[in-house]
């Protein structure tokens, strides 16, 4: 394995433990190692986790990979590249292609998520970070006499640190310490079936072989299709066939991944929707291997702003903190600011951090952002055809543009300022001239029930 030599901080003397190797856990590990702290990872799995299809990762934290000596040759090596063609559910073609680049700003660059935690976990490795494997957390606890934090395990092992971070997504049951209850899950009514498969098997049909031909510098291929029956997307490169369809739950699926069907039940459901799809769509899902897609159930939850414990030693970060929906097209870069933004945090505010403070409301924001998505690809389709960019667009300029470590260094004593002697404080991590009002999903819902769109002040493109 390549040993990395990355220029470290002064060391902090902080331990930090953060509990999953996930995106989030995994990147905020290693920004942490950069900021002088010393971090270590628990999972609950017994290996690297290898599931999953793709993640949009934007440049607010893909630029910081300039600061992780060789990571960014990584990154670039294995990220699609792909020309996006948006179309209607029959195949008629709306707008593009649009180029997808490691600079847009518009729409997050797609990776294949195996891939991008295959990356971090190595570049973990390579830095000495311990990451233990097959240790799961059931509760957190804090000690206000000797200022520490634990995580205690179903086996009953009590790891100790400075400061601990829940980093174990949906199901984290890091809630109890903070509030004393977990977040609502609200049903959203759909799911998604999520697969990846080899492009080899795309080749062996030859109508599929002569859609996607892969001429040598083509780029690769990824088809949006919208319907009032929910999106498929396509994205194919010479070596990964990935495609995502969302539906109408009929209560079968899970929010995990661990349920796993066969190409018949997609083209079931798809046959359910009552509508003529492009001839494309069925025969790339019906080359899908058996038992390998799963059905993921999209649920929504109401922005949470309380992301640390009492005493301040524990704090959530990724879906753990704020659970996103795909059409957000940014909960992994989410995820990933968390670590960036709370490593900074610790470096400055020591063990007493102001992640929540800086944060929260640029994530509610964020989420906002994934419902306004949702609904506009369910919009009429005259509407897209009028600006397919705007209707292909998924992330604004104040999501992409964003500095999360200077935004940190800029804030921090505004910030530390407010919390303790109640001087004015202003995020403006936010769309521009947007200030930020608390929503809830059931109020988005009601509007949408009545056929509303959310419209809210500011440029959020």
């Amino acid at each position: 394995m390549q040993v990395h030599k990355m220029k470290r901080e002064a060391l902090s003397h902080i331990d930090i433990l953060i509990v999953g190797a996930g995106l989030g856990g995994l990147y905020a590990a290693i920004e942490c190692y950069r900021q002088g702290h010393s971090p270590r990872v628990i999972e609950s799995k017994p290996e690297l986790e290898a599931l999953g299809d793709f993640v949009g990762i934007g440049p607010s934290v893909t630029n910081q990979f300039q600061k992780w000596p060789g990571m960014q040759e990584t990154y670039s090596n294995i990220i699609y590249r792909p020309s996006m063609n948006l179309l209607t559910h029959d195949g008629t073609f709306i707008g593009g292609p649009f180029e997808l680049s490691e600079s847009s700003d518009y729409r997050p660059v797609p990776v294949g998520r195996p891939k991008l935690i295959a990356a971090l976990y190595n570049y973990t490795m390579s830095l000495g970070i311990p990451v233990i494997f097959g240790k799961r957390v059931i509760d957190y606890e804090e000690s206000k006499e000797t200022r520490r934090a634990y995580a205690i395990t179903d086996e009953g092992e009590r790891f100790e640190s400075d400061v601990v971070v829940a980093a174990d997504g949906i199901g984290s049951k890091v809630g109890k310490v903070m509030t004393g209850k977990e977040v609502r899950a609200i049903s959203s009514g759909i799911s998604a079936y999520r697969v990846t498969y080899p492009t080899e098997i795309l080749r062996g049909d030859p109508f599929l072989a002569k859609q996607y031909p892969f001429k040598p510098g083509d780029p690769d291929y990824c088809e949006v299709y919208m319907s009032p029956e929910g999106q498929m997307i396509t994205l194919i490169s010479p070596e990964l066939t990935t495609w995502l369809l969302t539906h109408k739950d009929e209560g079968n699926a899970e929010e995990n991944w661990s349920t796993r069907l066969s190409a018949s039940d997609a083209l079931e459901t798809l046959q359910k929707t009552g509508l003529t799809w492009d001839p494309k769509v069925s025969a790339v899902i019906g080359k899908t291997p058996p038992h390998t897609i799963v059905d993921y159930r999209i649920t929504w939850r109401d922005p949470d702003p309380i992301w640390t414990s009492p005493g301040g030693l524990i704090v959530k970060i990724g879906d753990a903190a704020h659970a996103f929906i795909p059409n957000s097209s940014n909960g992994a870069t989410q995820a990933m600011e968390d670590g960036l933004s709370l490593a900074a945090c610790l470096r400055l505010a020591g063990k007493d951090n102001i992640l929540s403070r800086l944060e929260f409301e640029r994530v509610s924001c964020a989420q906002k952002n994934g419902f306004k998505n949702r609904e506009k690809w369910e919009q009429n389709f005259e509407e897209a055809k009028k600006n397919p960019l705007a209707t292909a667009q998924s992330i604004g300029r104040w999501l992409a543009r964003h500095d999360p470590e200077q935004y940190v260094y800029d804030n921090w004593e505004a910030c530390k300022n407010y919390i303790t002697n109640g001087a004015p404080f202003k995020n403006s991590n936010l769309p521009p001239g947007y200030n930020y009002e608390p929503w809830t999903m059931d109020g988005l819902m009601k509007m949408q029930d009545n056929g509303q769109l959310p419209v809210d002040e500011g440029d959020w493109d």
